[in-house]
């Protein structure tokens, strides 16, 4: 028995061990963080495929350089009625042939065999304007991808400074517990003595009691974010921060408002929009452009009726003329001036609308970049102040503490001095979670995250 007990524990020891091991986040850095975000989420990697379908049209729009070449076979039986004069053979099958003298219902065999080869030869510019505008179409989803890849990266750097801060309230909560189970053993030890009543005690409880709610709040709150964390790096397992810089030191970099958005992720999708749209607008001019069109032709027809009207149907299958043609024609729509200026006008207005939103995004830019400085140098002074209420706050406990062991102070005044501590470390870690905050709202302003992320080096 006393060895069955063993190896129950020895395996209860090692289950716990390998589920716990399991269970363990995964912890990384914030520049991995963002790595491991752009290569695996999906709607990045959905931009990515679109960016890849839409460079064929580009490859289809040079095709059209090669000629086409069909080849096609036939094999029929029918009448052989035919009659002449012109007839618009919407809705019938051509016939050809000389006239035949009566009507004859009797189904003869047919054949015919042939290439064509067809060759845009020149166009007059718009195949250039179809691979302008092709490349447009590219380079419109390539700024809409670098967008989504640009405002995820700032969501995922957001959300880890808040998976970072609420680890950190984590720690500022047991340390509160920690202050208040010392109190608690020494309002116990004063009670016993008689310095302090036993009501002191059961307060002490309560306060502790609360602390550890407090403490089941933050871990669900970090719990959370870390899930949130992993949904964006599109991750199996919630994911841990690695990175303790933020509460350590504050930015150094000044950054500063170049006025120049130009490369903003923000403002280069709006500018592709209008770059498309003008190349759309370029292409519909030249598709009311006359094209030159080269064909030729090689084929063979059977037919199961001879020259001289006497039939024998299956020779049809099989053929007795052979024919070849060259020619070349050009084609121009004269009527179709209407249809053109009305579809130059409308994309025309596209294109303005699409220039008067890019300026909209640069004035929202420039009032981002305002407010984040703003912010900036606000978080800052925020931060001064809370390192001298932090000060404050641990001197005026230490006091208050040594007063209430002496009987100078009662319960109520130790634990609102508890009280200010713990909100003193509270604000101080928020503080530089503020600033690390205002100064990723700069980066994001001025559209580049490494400006972000060389603070980290």
């Amino acid at each position: 028995m006393p060895n069955l007990k063993i190896a129950i524990t020895v395996f209860l020891v090692i289950f716990s061990y390998l589920a716990h091991g399991q269970n363990q986040d995964s912890t990384v850095s914030l520049t991995n963080a963002l790595l491991l975000a752009e290569r695996n989420y999906p709607l990045l990697k959905s931009k990515q495929h679109e960016i890849e379908a839409t460079k064929k049209n580009i490859a289809l729009s040079k095709n059209t350089l090669i000629p086409s070449l069909d080849l096609s076979y036939q094999a029929n039986l029918a009448t052989y009625n035919n009659i002449t004069g012109m007839l618009s053979p919407s809705g019938i099958f051509p016939i050809s042939g000389p006239p035949s003298t009566e009507n004859k219902y009797q189904p003869i065999f047919g054949s015919a065999a042939g290439f064509l080869m067809n060759w845009q030869a020149i166009t007059f510019g718009q195949r250039d304007a179809q691979i302008a505008s092709a490349s447009a179409d590219v380079n419109q989803k390539e700024a809409d991808r670098q967008m989504d890849v640009f405002k995820h990266l700032v969501n995922v750097a957001n959300t880890y400074l808040d998976v970072a801060l609420a680890k950190q309230l984590i720690a500022v909560t047991e340390k509160n517990i920690t202050r208040v189970e010392f109190s608690l053993k020494q309002s116990r030890t004063l009670t016993n003595k008689g310095l302090r009543p036993g009501v002191d005690t059961a307060l002490f409880q309560s306060e502790l009691s609360k602390s550890r709610i407090d403490l089941l709040n933050a871990r669900q709150t970090f719990d959370k974010q870390k899930i949130i964390l992993s949904q964006l790096l599109a991750a199996a397992d919630p994911v841990d921060t690695r990175d303790s810089v933020f509460f350590n030191r504050f930015p150094t970099t000044l950054i500063g408002n170049s006025g120049d958005y130009s490369s903003h992720p923000l403002i280069r999708y709006p500018q592709s929009l209008a770059e498309y749209s003008q190349a759309k607008e370029k292409l519909i001019k030249r598709s009311y452009l006359p094209k030159l069109n080269v064909w030729s032709t090689a084929y063979a027809r059977g037919s199961g009726i001879k020259y001289d009207g006497t039939v024998n149907s299956i020779d049809g299958l099989g053929f007795s003329r052979f024919n070849y043609g060259i020619g070349f024609q050009i084609a121009y729509p004269l009527l179709k001036f209407a249809d053109k200026n009305l579809q130059i006008q409308q994309q025309s207005l596209i294109t303005l609308s699409i220039q008067e939103r890019l300026k909209e995004s640069l004035l929202v830019l420039d009032k981002q970049t305002q407010i984040s400085q703003v912010t900036y140098a606000n978080a800052l002074k925020i931060a001064a102040e809370t390192s001298t209420q932090l000060a404050a706050a641990q001197y005026a406990f230490k006091a208050m503490q040594i007063r209430y062991n002496t009987g100078l102070a009662n319960f109520s005044d130790l634990i609102q001095a508890q009280y200010n501590l713990l909100k003193a470390e509270t604000d101080s870690k928020q503080s530089y979670w503020y600033v690390w905050k205002a100064s990723l709202n700069k980066a994001a302003a001025q559209g580049d995250i490494n400006i972000f992320l060389n603070e980290l080096k």
